[in-house]
């Protein structure tokens, strides 16, 4: 009796344990398959969503509900009277070009109204090819006065200004220098945004002038070869040097061979230097002012410890100056606060790279 249950007791046993495989098998594909499912999520959990970017610098952390906004660029006055300058340091993109007399003012121009410093200036009155490059960006204009060629070009209403003559509310002085009144004139970011708001200007910048500039995704060097220092002039009394500094990558601007430094002490610096050369002819009035020809020209480009020659326009006033490398493309800033310096043709031949 017992030899005749043997076999059928064998093949229990071994059905038991085929079943036993076959759950331990399900259950390790189950557990690679709830694996898999689980990484795949993983995956699609850790996706980052693209970086916004500071339209005119190309630097990340910026915030999307500002691309919409217009810039806004201040007329800053640069005679010795005025140095130094309150927020030198503060803007995203700097232009510098002459005036009569060989002095130079500049446009200090910002994406973001928010981040213009609570004291910037001193703020100084309006040239008509100022207004030209402000134009280009479709930005909103800071002035304290202007010359005639300017004001007709205002009267037009072809730009939305904001004019300390006329707007002394968003205006202050500071006389603790002891400067003469025209050179103690200045504003803030708070009175800037009170004045766009008070005179119903428009905030949203027009489609055709977002992201005016083209941003390399990485840091790069330049063919034309090295550039550790670029030596320019706009007149015989406004000299500049920038000096590269590898630690930081940027360069460090020297104004008639002394460091330019604001009222705080910090030295203006760039990642990005663009100089370019344009005909800058007189208009024979008793002021001696001077008129910018926009129709192009050479210039160079120097980031990075390098530098490459380039060339420009502008053409009518609402285009924007635009850059070119040599083989005809739109030039490629690398991330960072720019400079561009509009200087004299006549000029040019003093300009030295090393």
């Amino acid at each position: 009796m017992k030899e005749k249950l043997k076999y059928p007791v064998l093949i229990l046993v071994l059905s038991l344990s085929l079943c036993a495989a076959a759950i331990i098998l399900h259950g390790c594909n189950s557990s690679a398959f709830n694996e898999n499912e689980s990484s795949s999520e993983t995956e699609i959990t850790t996706t980052k969503p693209p970086e916004i970017l500071n339209p005119l610098t190309g630097l990340p952390g910026y915030s999307a509900d500002l691309l919409e906004n217009r810039p806004v660029m201040i007329m800053i006055n640069n005679i010795k009277a005025c140095r130094p300058q309150w927020g030198l340091t503060t803007p995203d993109i700097v232009f510098e070009t002459v005036t009569e007399g060989g002095i130079t003012r500049m446009l200090w121009m910002y994406a973001d109204k928010s981040l213009i410093p609570e004291k910037v200036g001193s703020v100084r009155s309006a040239r008509h090819y100022y207004i030209q490059i402000a134009r280009g960006f479709d930005a909103i204009f800071v002035h304290w006065g202007g010359s005639t060629y300017a004001y007709n070009e205002i009267r037009k209403g072809i730009i939305d200004n904001i004019d300390g003559m006329s707007s002394g509310k968003y205006f202050d002085r500071d006389y603790s220098r002891g400067a003469s009144i025209e050179h103690t004139g200045f504003t803030t970011g708070s009175k800037i945004i009170s004045a766009v708001s008070d005179k119903n200007y428009r905030t949203q910048i027009k489609e055709d002038y977002k992201n005016p500039f083209k941003f390399a995704k990485e840091k790069r060097s330049l063919a034309g070869g090295v550039c550790q220092t670029i030596n320019f002039s706009f007149s015989n009394n406004f000299s500049y040097s920038y000096k590269y500094n590898a630690l930081d990558g940027l360069y460090y601007s020297y104004l008639n061979g002394d460091a330019f430094v604001d009222s705080k002490d910090n030295q203006q610096s760039f990642t990005n230097a663009v100089i370019i050369y344009a005909n800058i002819s007189s208009l024979n009035d008793a002021k001696a002012r001077v008129t910018l020809d926009f129709s192009g020209g050479k210039g160079v480009y120097v980031t990075n410890g390098t530098y490459e020659n380039i060339t420009w326009k502008k053409g009518d006033d609402l285009s924007k100056l635009s850059f070119y490398s040599a083989d005809g493309a739109e030039l490629l800033l690398n991330p960072g606060r720019s400079y561009i310096g509009i200087v004299p043709t006549d000029k040019e031949s003093l300009t030295t790279l090393s």
